[in-house]
């Protein structure tokens, strides 16, 4: 009968562990609702974090090279000090924009096709500049934009 008293405790707790409600998963936000939501509403980092998080899908195999916000004037988002780089952008703007990402003499490498809020540049494959050059991304538009962009390695 003693050695039943071990095995009836441990029924008792795994019966216990087995009944314990699990909290409910939290709800996804609607991606309907948050692509019409007051672009001043999200917080900067928090939008530049989910811009971030889409690197996998986005730029795969590339790292993070910089984030930057700008008003539609140029601002460097790659610069190839040491060597030839390769690199894509996303961008996320207030109102739609022709976004542009464009090297150092003003040469247009990528742009979008129609006025978008949000967007990926060189999105068929990469935009890539030699030695010393830059990539700066530019906008046509009145609005606020926020970019992320990533280097191959």
């Amino acid at each position: 009968m003693r050695e039943l008293a071990p095995f009836a405790l441990l029924v008792c707790a795994c019966g216990a562990a087995v009944h314990e409600p699990t909290p409910a998963p939290r709800p996804s936000p609607d991606p309907v609702e948050a692509r019409t939501a007051s672009p001043e509403a999200p917080d900067a980092r928090a939008s530049f974090e989910a811009m971030a998080l889409r690197a996998g899908a986005l730029a795969p195999g590339m790292h993070e090279a910089s984030r930057k916000e700008s008003d539609g004037q140029p601002v460097e988002l790659v610069r190839a000090d040491g060597r030839d780089a390769c690199m894509r952008a996303s961008f996320e703007a207030t109102a739609p924009v022709k976004a542009e990402l464009v090297d150092g003499s003003g040469r247009v490498l990528a742009a979008v096709e129609t006025a978008s809020a949000t967007g990926v540049l060189g999105e068929r494959g990469p935009v890539c500049i030699r030695k010393g050059d830059v990539v700066k991304g530019t906008a046509e538009g009145a609005a606020r934009i926020r970019w992320v962009a990533w280097v191959a390695p």
